[in-house]
């Protein structure tokens, strides 16, 4: 019976890391790639999403990252549709949406954030300071 009570609390609480870690989105930093001039804006980082059109977490996160860019003068948002843009998501690795890429003002991708995260992890992104969701790869 004991063991029982433990397996099933073992269950629960597994879950509901899965379940918390979803929420928190997935961030990579990243070296080594750069983007096109196409996606960069002089003196600007940008928060790059790459959506699709019946991504329901890509229209939760939007606002986020557009209130972002619409607080820091320093940051710009785009939004762009993997579909439509399918060779750049495939020559940049994205296989999900939403995926959120951090360029620098110098056009290099200093990190990558794949799902639905906080604010506060874009803007550590944004700003070079690494989340608890923290991993770093160089493509």
């Amino acid at each position: 019976m004991e063991l029982a009570i433990v397996t099933a609390l073992v269950a629960v609480a597994t879950i509901a890391g899965f379940i918390w870690k979803r929420g928190q989105g997935r961030v990579v930093k990243v070296s080594g790639h750069t983007i096109s001039e196409d996606y960069r804006t002089p003196g600007k980082t940008v928060l790059l999403q790459f959506t699709t059109e019946f991504c329901s977490p890509c229209a939760q996160l939007k606002p986020r990252l557009e209130k972002i860019a619409n607080f820091r003068s320093d940051v710009e948002f785009r939004a762009i549709d993997a579909v439509e843009h399918l060779d750049l998501a495939n020559s940049l690795g994205i296989r999900s949406t939403p995926t959120t890429l951090v360029v620098s003002p110098a056009g290099e991708i200093t990190a990558r954030i794949t799902g639905v995260a906080a604010a506060e992890v874009f803007v550590n992104a944004i700003d070079g300071r690494p989340s608890t969701t923290y991993e770093e790869i160089t493509i």
